[in-house]
């Protein structure tokens, strides 16, 4: 009746009450794990509709079919399914080859959906073939790649927005342990400024968490929604920005409903960041690259350099031309490469009163060791501990900037070396001398260095 109040319900009403809380509330909202235990334990649903199936897992799934005297599964075999790490997917196999069950039943392969799909191959189903989310001209792209030209694209373009974009950084070797920083520059430093996006809008997917979890610490204090494809499915952002991360993609990176997953989170505008290496093969990415090329949309070779970059194979021969001119006083290129633009930067007047020296050792820079621990006074004495570089100034002598090479590999989080790192710094702080660290997956060391140096 019009005005009549609905009853309200306390939580331990939802067990002792279920058939009248479900009279007055006939629709409920729940997890599909959750589901089974929202209300009296013998309660069952008419119906029940369970969303993004293909990321629902078996045990889960049943859970939720238990309570359900019919059910509507919803989801897409062209998305990607749920994760089953190796432990539970090695235990949960045993079990499965201890019966003579159909593969359908076997946890570690199958969702929901592709399990209700491969059991019941006769159920009706029902393509959702009208797409009203992605500009027109991204999801065509999955439309044709994926979806065989069944969608009927009904979007619109919401903004003036370019909706496709590659930005390809200079070729090298930037990937390392999953993580890209040379993409994340592009992204902060070039995207993010060229393209004015707000980071309101933005979100950035990725294959691995490596990278998420940098993107995350890059982009600290912003808006920016940073996370991986798998993470991201379900959700959407105006803008999405790609990171595919890899030297050379790899089949995880290249997973067609991994790929498609991505694509499908932008509303309005994708933006593709790979790397610059001439050695596109004929996959999902490249396919998505030229697909974006023959719309004739902008792809944008980054400027983003690294004097690192030299290490490179592919920079070989001009590495030993940038070297022949100089004596080689360390046995390590990327120090090398490093001496050749201190030099370079000290050559300019604005700096000329500057000079530098390699591996000057760490006892000799300091007046005494009054102000070190044991562990630091051990440390800082012994006669292999040194600075990469020192930039002193030539008349007074006096040093006004240390300068250490990180090669990723030796330098890297939890190494003892970047244990000695941490206790370097420390000590530098300590004495007050200026320390500045590139790390041989950088970028931008000559901007740097000239804007350090400016600071002095």
């Amino acid at each position: 009746m019009p005005g009549k109040k609905r009853p309200q319900y306390t939580a331990g009403d939802l067990h002792l009450n279920a058939e009248e809380f479900i009279r007055d509330y006939p629709v409920i909202l729940s997890t599909a794990y959750s589901l089974r235990r929202s209300l009296d334990k013998n309660t069952v649903y008419d119906f029940v509709i369970i969303d993004e199936c293909s990321q629902v897992d078996l045990a889960t799934g049943v859970l939720a079919l238990s309570c359900a005297r019919k059910v509507v599964i919803v989801g897409d075999l062209k998305q990607l399914p749920n994760v089953v790490d190796q432990d539970t997917a090695r235990k949960t196999d045993l079990i499965f080859q201890s019966y003579q069950l159909p593969e359908a039943y076997r946890y570690s392969s199958h969702s929901l959906l592709s399990s209700v799909t491969g059991l019941f191959p006769g159920i009706p189903k029902t393509l959702l073939r009208e797409h009203y989310r992605c500009h027109p001209q991204i999801i065509d792209f999955c439309n044709r790649k994926f979806y065989h030209n069944q969608l009927i694209i009904l979007s619109e373009a919401q903004t003036g927005r370019e909706p496709l974009l590659v930005y390809r950084t200079v070729a090298g070797n930037h990937a390392r342990d999953r993580m890209n920083r040379r993409q994340i520059d592009v992204i902060t430093e070039e995207i993010i400024p060229q393209q004015k996006l707000e980071t309101a809008d933005l979100g950035i997917v990725t294959p691995y968490r490596n990278q998420t979890s940098a993107l995350q610490q890059a982009l600290q204090g912003t808006s920016v929604k940073a996370d991986t494809v798998d993470q991201f499915q379900g959700r959407e952002n105006e803008v999405i920005i790609l990171s595919t991360v890899d030297n050379e993609i790899s089949g995880f990176t290249d997973h067609p409903n991994r790929l498609n997953v991505a694509v499908s989170r932008a509303r309005d505008q994708l933006i593709v960041v790979v790397n610059g290496n001439e050695n596109e093969k004929d996959n999902n990415i490249s396919d998505l690259i030229r697909y974006i090329e023959y719309q004739n949309f902008t792809v944008v070779n980054s400027e983003l350099h690294s004097i690192f970059d030299y290490l490179y194979k592919g920079y070989e021969a001009k590495k030993r031309e940038l070297l022949s001119g100089q004596k080689q006083k360390s046995v390590f290129d990327s120090e090398n490469l490093m001496h050749l633009l201190i030099r370079e930067v000290l050559s300019q007047d604005e700096f000329s009163k500057y000079d530098a020296v390699l591996h000057f050792p760490l006892r000799n820079l300091l007046p005494d060791f009054s102000k070190l621990s044991a562990e630091e006074e051990q440390y800082a004495g012994h006669y292999a501990t040194h600075l990469d570089f020192v930039i002193y100034n030539k008349l007074g002598k006096n040093p006004v900037l240390a300068i250490e090479v990180d090669g990723y590999g030796y330098h890297r989080e939890g190494s003892r070396q970047n244990e000695r790192d941490v206790m370097k710094n420390k000590i530098l702080e300590t004495y007050g001398l200026p320390l500045l660290r590139f790390s041989t997956t950088g970028s931008g060391e000559r901007e740097k260095l000239i804007n350090r140096l400016k600071q002095l």
